[in-house]
């Protein structure tokens, strides 16, 4: 499920460019559309630009809605790092009541965890570093730089929750 959703989020994001350029040749060839007077005919003489400024309302919709799915990761990440750092406290002797209710939010690690394998998957160094770095520190296992040994970790953590 996660590999096609992956695959649709990458179409999009390589689609995006063509779609918005062909957006623009429409707007900007119009008098010389296909159909062009049937569709002023039965739609109107500013079609072409409804048409435009609906598709364009439209992904703008888009791109908040996955605005909004990223906020919603990050948080996840930022939790995580925050309930690892209270456990850290709690090991060392301080903070135990809030230590308790910090551990007790596998999820948010878990979704860190997701973010930072998705990381590793980077062509930057710097990036691949830091994401394993911080993934050794959140699960307290290390399987290396490769990827593909952290997903089949996190597809058999996700058959342990669910």
């Amino acid at each position: 499920m996660e590999h096609k959703t992956a695959k649709i989020e990458s179409t999009f994001r390589q689609a995006t460019p063509l779609f918005l350029l062909v957006l623009l040749l429409a707007v900007v060839f119009e008098p010389w559309l296909p159909f062009r007077d049937w569709m002023m005919l039965n739609f109107g003489d500013d079609i072409v630009l409804k048409v435009a400024v609906l598709f364009l309302i439209g992904y703008v919709l888009l791109l908040w809605g996955e605005s909004l799915r990223l906020h919603g990761l990050l948080t996840g990440l930022l939790e995580a790092f925050k309930t690892f750092n209270h456990d850290r406290a709690a090991e060392s002797g301080g903070g135990g009541g809030r230590a308790k209710k910090a551990a007790s939010n596998p999820k948010a690690r878990f979704e860190a965890a997701k973010l930072l394998i998705a990381a590793m998957g980077s062509t930057d160094a710097s990036i691949v570093e830091t994401s394993h770095h911080n993934l050794v520190r959140l699960v307290g296992t290390d399987l290396g730089k490769d990827p593909d040994k952290w997903q089949k970790w996190l597809q058999a953590q996700e058959g342990l929750q669910g």
